[in-house]
């Protein structure tokens, strides 16, 4: 494909999920429209209840993204990586349903909703890569809400640490793991205790290698192997609350457009 001056060469937006197959000029219109930011840790990206201005591209980092209750109680959905949209949820409504903060350097390309949408309207070929980005996230929500509620807790936190580095086929893969052991006993819905008797599990088989702020998997096919997943298909560790708001609002969205 031919260059064009915007220059977002590398933008995982409209590279991997938009513009394969698409004109060049297509292309390099969807470029201008997009914004290249990048987060420090622990900065917030947007709020849960902010209006639903933008939608991401994660290109770079993890990011952490929570819903509170009134009383202040807070959940952590999922940790989302690299090559991962953010805030596709809010299609359809007007408020981003859960907050987003960077939990390492976090590099974004970022859309205007309204943006978006007159291209989707202008281009049809736009809108059917959305979709199967959109259908693509809801496939991994459907294996997570049929497998959260019958795997052990080895099993759990395998497929978990599988999900933070998809296609691990390789030995020695190293990654950051900012979140805590309450915190991902949080995601999982299991114990503090019960993370932290499995991670130690691991680490004394060496399978993995706990580092101050980073995780090296050391045997990603024994993790495979004992992942309760079928046919070796690592799933993304994200919570039924997220993902279930997910797929109502592409259904409206989805109803509404092609009326």
């Amino acid at each position: 494909m031919s260059s064009c001056d915007c220059e977002l060469n590398a933008c995982v937006l409209c590279e991997a999920r938009l513009y394969p197959g698409l004109s060049s000029e297509l292309v390099c219109r969807i470029r201008n429209l997009l914004i290249r930011e990048t987060y420090s840790p622990h900065q917030t990206m947007f709020w849960e209840g902010d209006t639903a201005d933008f939608l991401f591209a994660l290109k770079a980092g993890q990011v952490k993204l929570t819903t509170s209750l009134p009383d202040g109680r807070q959940q952590i959905l999922r940790l989302a990586i690299a090559g991962q949209l953010l805030g596709f949820e809010s299609l359809s409504g007007r408020k981003y349903s859960y907050t987003a903060e960077a939990l390492t350097e976090a590099h974004v390309c970022k859309i205007n909703r309204r943006d978006l949408f007159e291209v989707i309207q202008q281009n049809p070929a736009v809108s059917v890569r959305v979709i199967e980005a959109l259908s693509q996230e809801l496939e991994q929500a459907e294996m997570t809400i049929r497998d959260l509620g019958l795997k052990s807790s080895t099993e759990r936190v395998a497929s978990f640490l599988l999900s933070l580095m998809p296609g691990c086929d390789g030995p020695k893969k190293t990654m950051s793991l900012l979140l805590s052991r309450r915190e991902m006993a949080e995601m999982l819905g299991l114990t503090e205790e019960t993370v932290s008797r499995v991670m130690a599990d691991f680490a004394r088989r060496e399978i993995i290698e706990n580092g101050k702020g980073c995780l090296r998997i050391l045997n990603p096919g024994w993790l495979r192997a004992h992942s309760g997943i079928a046919n070796g298909l690592a799933i993304v560790g994200s919570w039924i609350i997220l993902h279930a708001a997910t797929l109502d609002a592409f259904r409206i969205w989805a109803t509404d457009f092609f009326a």
